[in-house]
């Protein structure tokens, strides 16, 4: 007689960051529910995130509404996005439990809605650590942090070489673009200084990453440059991303996708945050250094400055950020 193993669903979020930070309640799930599957629920994009994770049984990517509601199979739903459409997208996917939380108007298609807490007060991984303790009742409300798997293959991953980019030590990666828009992006003269500074004055090559959203951006920025940095602006898959992160001495952003990576894979970082709030979306890195000035009108989590001033990416200077490169080369 075969006996029923019931699995636990997770919907990922759709943004890359947001993903990564939600690989903080895998660890502490498999061991509170080490008799159950846990699947991954995750759109194509940010699948690969979750690749490798001991945690999980499965991945299922889908590609669009009713491609997941063919391919989702589970009895417990966690619903990590706050949206209308991934509460509906589990009820009608049969899920028989669904837990997330009341926004959208769409408590009556979670069997568990959860009080919407005041968002932007704490950091993310809070708002999912609280689900994950809610099915759980007794579990350890410790351990929640975010980390990334690389494959063996991926750690022996000569990268660089393979973009025909000769390094003689690990390279410094900035990645100088935002996809939420420009109210996350700090400033074309300010990363050319930048790239400057560490090429000229500290001797380390630097590597300028990002999505191909980025690379008008980091067009303008090369233009502006004294020293070349090697370019590899939207060539990157999301694994190749993560693999070059991981082989960095040093990774420089705004609040990006990117910078979460950093923070899951452990790597010596400088996040430097403008419209977007640190408490709320911060790396979760012991060796990370935070640039953030708190000014009244910040955070404001526009994605064009209301004021059309971006005081608050213009008061960081070059020598706010320099001060913290000189802390880690």
């Amino acid at each position: 007689m075969l006996i029923h193993r019931e699995t636990i669903l997770i919907r990922s979020p759709n943004w890359i960051g947001d993903a990564v930070v939600s690989t903080g309640i895998l660890k502490p799930l498999r061991n509170i529910f080490q008799d159950k599957r846990i699947v991954v629920v995750a759109k194509e994009y940010v699948a690969k995130i979750f690749d490798n994770n001991p945690f999980i049984d499965r991945i299922i990517i889908f590609k669009g509404f009713w491609d997941g509601i063919k391919k989702i199979e589970g009895d417990i739903g966690i619903i990590l996005p706050n949206s209308f459409s991934s509460a509906l997208l589990f009820a009608l996917s049969g899920v028989k439990r669904r837990i997330g939380y009341k926004s959208e108007l769409r408590s009556f298609l979670l069997t568990d809605g959860l009080p919407l807490p005041h968002l932007k007060d704490e950091h993310i991984i809070e708002n999912y650590k609280r689900i994950v303790l809610h099915i759980s009742r007794n579990g350890d409300p410790t351990g929640f942090k975010p980390k990334i798997f690389l494959t063996e293959d991926e750690k022996n991953d000569p990268i660089f070489e393979r973009f025909h980019i000769p390094l003689n030590k690990e390279p410094v990666i900035i990645d100088p673009g935002s996809a939420y828009g420009k109210a996350k992006i700090w400033g074309v003269k300010k990363y050319a200084g930048l790239i400057d500074y560490i090429i000229g004055e500290k001797d380390f090559p630097v590597v300028l990453s990002g999505s191909k959203d980025s690379i008008q951006l980091t067009t303008q920025i090369v233009k502006q440059v004294h020293f070349k940095p090697f370019v590899l602006t939207g060539r990157f898959s999301i694994r190749d991303s993560l693999v070059a992160i991981s082989k960095c001495s040093l990774f420089i952003s705004t609040d990006t996708g990117g910078m979460h990576i950093a923070a899951a894979l452990g790597v010596p970082q400088i996040a430097i945050f403008g419209s977007s709030s640190p408490v709320w979306t911060g790396p979760l890195n012991q060796r990370s250094y935070v640039i953030y000035k708190d000014l009244p009108c910040s955070p404001c989590f526009k994605r064009i400055c209301p004021k059309g001033t971006y005081k608050c990416f213009k008061k960081i200077s070059i020598e706010d950020v320099i001060e913290k490169v000189d802390k880690v080369i």
